[in-house]
């Protein structure tokens, strides 16, 4: 079964938005976790007209389930 990093973005008042991409090994190197977050950041900074320097990341989990609720980067 595949495993996704899985990590929420927020900027107060517009709603934090939950993100994920597949892993491509079980224990993702350093280099793959940040080019995912950075990704999810941007992706939130995008889609909300803002500098991502105002996004607040949240917590980064790996190995999860593959999330229904959440956006794909």
């Amino acid at each position: 079964m595949p495993k996704y990093m899985v990590q929420s973005m927020d900027s107060g008042t517009l709603g934090k938005v939950k993100y994920y991409r597949k892993q491509t090994i079980d224990h993702p190197h350093h280099k793959e976790t940040g080019a995912f977050t950075q990704a999810a950041k941007d992706a939130y900074a995008s889609s909300h007209n803002i500098d991502a320097k105002q996004v607040e990341v949240g917590k980064f989990m790996s190995g999860q389930p593959e999330p229904s609720n959440a956006v794909s980067v």
